[in-house]
């Protein structure tokens, strides 16, 4: 057997903790397992852990460098595989520290081996990741420009990842969305974002084993969207695709970024642009955040599909704005070669996160 793992993230730290604490159920044979990152950018991390007869017990490691990926591979996932190893832990419930997007630590937790080529897989798993959110957040999280270092919570002095990005990292990642007191609305968009989770108001006794990690890497990879899937509306919240056979001209995708941006809260998918025919390319927006790069799985069709999702009564306006992008068909007739001569104005931003008011103007259409 081995040890099973909960896994609790959240923007509020307090508000995860109280969540894991609750997810002990006062049992003498759990622990709770968290880690401070405050003192991060000096190599410092602070471990604690909780039992759940109220023990605790508090450590200050030193890292050889200061970032979260040293955190997660040089503490948390051996301090989890030195909890297998001894029989008065049944389980443990891992509080994520607030910034850290769950994928990455399940990614380490599967793939990262010790010196004995053994993963924490080998003798942990996970039975669930639960994301804890406050509801009045989430539209305001998804619709502003805010970044976590607007509210101190970036991770040394170069994460600029916007607040809503880690949000909808969490909430796609999660099996369970604690989300206590959420509008019909919230509750709608919570599950548009993530099809696969429960929305509940109050943490059940125990976490059902539901993890799955192909399916969380799925939901988690932006280029991956439901191919059969169709469009929804429930309680003002909205799930809509767009689909194309065909590339999208650079320049007038980039004119239209901003009329999407306005009505999308979230959007994710691929296609592909004229000026790079043979290359697909991952859609993956929140609010006016957009990151435009390589997918980081293999696209096998040239077809374009993105999804967005939205509260917006101006949905239409997107898929007329994506339409207006399409390759005319003269266009689609012109030679390959005629398509060095247009201007990119994604090129200096390819693989970046932007923010779509940011894309420099172009001075004429080519």
């Amino acid at each position: 057997m081995t040890l099973p793992i909960t896994v609790v993230c959240g923007l509020d730290r307090w508000a995860a903790l109280r969540a894991g604490q609750q997810l002990l159920g006062g049992d003498p044979s759990s622990r709770l397992l968290t880690h401070c990152l405050d003192q991060v950018q000096i190599g410092l991390v602070s471990r604690t852990t909780l039992s759940g007869d109220g023990a605790v017990d508090a450590a200050l490691i030193d890292l050889d460098h200061g970032c979260v990926s040293c955190t997660l591979r040089e503490d948390v996932l051996p301090t989890l595989v030195r909890m297998s190893a001894d029989p008065a832990v049944g389980r443990v419930v891992l509080v994520l520290p607030e910034a850290v997007e769950p994928i990455g630590f399940l990614e380490c937790f599967r793939f990262v081996a010790d010196g004995h080529g053994r993963t924490t897989a080998d003798v942990c798993h996970v039975d669930g990741v639960v994301a804890v959110l406050d509801p009045v957040e989430l539209i305001p999280a998804l619709s502003n420009h805010e970044l976590l270092s607007d509210r101190g919570l970036n991770v040394g002095d170069g994460d600029d990842r916007g607040f809503g990005d880690v949000v909808v990292a969490q909430l796609e990642c999660a099996d369970l969305v604690l989300a206590p007191g959420a509008s019909p609305q919230e509750r709608s968009l919570l599950r548009l974002l993530n099809s696969d989770a429960a929305v509940l108001d109050r943490l059940p006794d125990r976490v059902l084993p539901v993890f799955d990690f192909e399916r969380t890497w799925s939901r988690t990879s932006p280029a991956v969207v439901d191919h059969f899937g169709s469009d929804c509306l429930a309680d003002d919240a909205w799930l809509m695709h767009w689909r194309s056979a065909r590339p999208l001209h650079p320049t007038r995708l980039h004119d239209v970024l901003d009329e999407i941006a306005e009505v999308a809260l979230r959007g994710r998918g691929h296609f592909r642009v004229a000026t790079r025919p043979g290359t697909a390319v991952e859609w993956d927006s929140v609010g006016s955040r957009l990151r435009l790069g390589a997918p980081d799985t293999g696209i096998s069709t040239a077809a374009a599909h993105l999804s967005f999702v939205g509260v917006s009564d101006r949905r239409s306006a997107i898929l007329d704005a994506l339409d207006s992008a399409v390759l005319t068909d003269a266009e689609m007739a012109a030679p390959a070669a005629s398509w060095h001569a247009v201007e990119d104005p994604f090129l200096d931003v390819w693989l970046d996160a932007l923010d779509i008011s940011e894309i420099p103007d172009l001075q004429e259409d080519s």
